[in-house]
């Protein structure tokens, strides 16, 4: 240990939950509750998990954690958290009758927000965003995808990135950036898709990949935007250029996007309402993560939901997230999706809490997060509850007392620190 590194020790936890350790012997959808009411931390890592009397070391500094429960941090591994504006009066319109589709046709919904970015600054967007940052670290969530999405041009999906790489490097939160240039058709090209598609693989995806601006590729394959082939030329040019790719697949309509993702061995394919009993089959063995995103079918009042059930007989991981954004998902709460998954899938709080934690750990590979255990990131969340099967049940609340990130606290009672 170097003379820098400080040991921590988090004791009189009144449980403990967590998933297997990452790695092949990784049992799906199984919490466990170890015999054990402390943790010792070692500067940024987890080294040790048992019983008080049983600690291996005399720790710099000592937690009382007074009975409260502790879980692995919560991963977001889906959202899109960086933008310029939010679009309340389009809910309004919602909540009145109004479709997606009705919405984006009077001049709202994705293109509403790239006008709005097109207008920010690079400043402006992470001033603007940090507080959705300090609200998610706050009720829980510790690592946190970042999407681009809403510039829609090679300047304003560079700035979005960069302003992710900014709020990366000066907030507690680890932001993985992801590049959704593909996410609609701006308006200039809406008759013109081959033209874009060159700017996308041409000029957009060589420059992400070469100011190193992201980890992945997405896109939202669905109906009125980008098609299976466009998706597979737009993805294949990603890996070509070195990223990982991932899909909005299958949201609102069959057209295979799942199937796409599988064949280009995506990191998840995404919401999956329409996926089909032969995408099941797809996934089942693959490495591709099926990714739920319960949040935004309840914003949207959507009746389907996937085969959560059939998808986890079969073996096929699942991961769950927020899908926080502007337009279809205004909410930062990883417990709300949690709320969700159990109340929308028929899920129990033990597979919704694996979902969360090492399901998402596996829908980004990193296999470094997700659980309790020794070697692992020392990212924890403290609850102020019972046990862990009321994080789903008591709903529309923030349980988490403390929020512990790379060793570190980082939010108390619901406030992020600064």
């Amino acid at each position: 240990m170097s003379q820098t590194t400080r040991r921590t020790l988090l004791t009189n936890a009144g449980w403990i939950a967590t998933p297997d350790a990452p790695g092949d012997g990784q049992t799906l959808y199984s919490i466990n509750r170890p015999d054990a009411d402390s943790v010792l931390l070692e500067g940024e890592r987890i080294v040790w998990i048992g019983k008080r009397a049983d600690c291996p070391h005399v720790p710099d500094e000592t937690l009382d954690l007074h009975g409260k429960g502790l879980t692995p941090g919560l991963i977001d591994f889906h959202a899109h958290p960086v933008f310029a504006a939010t679009r309340e009066a389009e809910f309004d319109l919602r909540t009145r009758g109004a479709s997606y589709t009705e919405i984006a046709a009077a001049g709202g919904g994705i293109l509403n927000s790239v006008k709005r970015v097109g207008e920010a600054s690079e400043e402006d967007l992470v001033a603007f965003s940090r507080p959705n940052l300090d609200r998610a670290l706050a009720h829980g969530t510790t690592t946190l995808e970042a999407k681009s999405g809403y510039g829609l041009s090679t300047e304003n999906e560079l700035k979005l990135l960069r302003a992710v790489r900014t709020l990366d490097d000066t907030h507690p939160l680890d932001l993985i950036p992801t590049f959704l240039g593909a996410h609609e058709y701006p308006l200039e090209y809406k008759q013109d898709h081959e033209g874009y598609i060159r700017i996308l693989t041409e000029e957009m995806i060589p420059a992400v990949s070469e100011q190193g601006l992201a980890h992945a590729a997405d896109i939202f394959i669905e109906t009125g935007v980008f098609s299976v082939d466009e998706g597979r030329r737009i993805l294949s040019a990603a890996k070509q250029h070195g990223l990982q790719v991932k899909v909005h697949a299958d949201q609102l309509s069959p057209l295979g996007g799942t199937k796409l993702a599988v064949e280009l061995d995506a990191l998840s394919a995404d919401h999956i309402e329409f996926i089909d009993d032969e995408a099941v089959e797809m996934l089942t063995g693959s490495n591709t993560v099926a990714g739920l995103l319960p949040v935004a079918a309840h914003f949207l009042r959507m009746k389907e939901d996937p085969p959560v059930r059939k998808m986890i007989d079969k073996g096929v991981v699942c991961a769950l997230a927020t899908d926080f954004n502007p337009g279809s998902a205004m909410s930062q709460s990883m417990t709300m999706a949690l709320h969700l998954a159990v109340i929308r899938f028929r899920v129990s709080a033990e597979e919704a809490l694996w979902m969360a934690t090492a399901g998402s750990a596996r829908a980004l590979r990193m296999g470094d997060r997700g659980a309790i255990a020794p070697g692992l990131l020392a990212d924890l969340v403290v609850w102020d509850a019972a046990a862990p099967e009321i994080l789903p049940y008591h709903f529309g609340v923030n349980l988490a007392s403390l929020v512990i990130k790379r060793g570190r606290v980082v939010a108390r009672d619901g406030v992020a620190e600064r």
